[in-house]
């Protein structure tokens, strides 16, 4: 795993903070998209087995996250995901087993511990919508909502991340928080969403 240190800020318009978080989770990141199942061939109970496991790992993180943020106005604009995915499973067929959370969300004890987070929850609806594109049809009539994201806002809301990490997170010490609680972050998404959590029985 890349080395937890800040990296010096070779590329104009990206901050030093945003640098260090790609840093310290460029192979993590390379991992889970070589794993995910979204970019392989799935069915809709494939989808929706990853959609549950993904909202037992973003309900909790949400809870803890958000009253962190600095812009109470910008956090109500982001503290839907897991409705986005609850959306999706309740297009599905009716799942009566509960559906766990995650026991290690990460949880931020500072600002510079939430921007980490917040890094890896708002990077995932990045890569959403090329997503939608190949899966929409094949996936009919699921409504694909996790993977729309902020749809045509998607590009501003990760501008306006950028905007308030440059902001609040600059100092050495604040940067080697930050991307510690993102590769925390990774890391607990990795071991509940890919590796350790039980598989739903979602029917098709």
């Amino acid at each position: 795993m890349t080395a937890m240190t800040s990296q010096p800020n070779e590329r104009p318009g990206i901050s030093p903070a945003l640098a260090a978080l790609r840093a310290a989770t460029h192979e993590l990141h390379a991992d889970l998209d070589s794993r995910s199942p979204l970019t392989f061939a799935l069915t809709r109970a494939d989808y929706l087995d990853h959609a549950a496991r993904v909202l037992g790992w973003m309900r909790p993180l949400e809870q803890a996250l958000w009253p962190h943020w600095p812009d109470a106005e910008d956090a109500l604009l982001r503290r839907g995901k897991s409705r986005w995915l609850e959306a999706d499973l309740q297009a599905g067929p009716q799942v009566t087993a509960d559906r766990p959370d995650c026991p290690a969300a990460p949880v931020a004890n500072n600002l510079a511990e939430a921007f980490g987070i917040a890094y890896v929850a708002e990077g995932a609806t990045l890569g959403g919508r090329v997503l939608y594109k190949r899966l929409k049809a094949p996936l009919e009539p699921l409504p694909l909502r996790w993977l729309q994201g902020y749809g045509e806002h998607t590009g501003e809301r990760w501008a306006a991340f950028q905007r308030l990490l440059a902001e609040h997170v600059t100092t050495p010490e604040e940067i080697a928080l930050a991307q510690a609680a993102a590769v925390r972050a990774f890391t607990s998404f990795r071991d509940w969403v890919l590796d350790t959590a039980p598989r739903q029985a979602v029917p098709t």
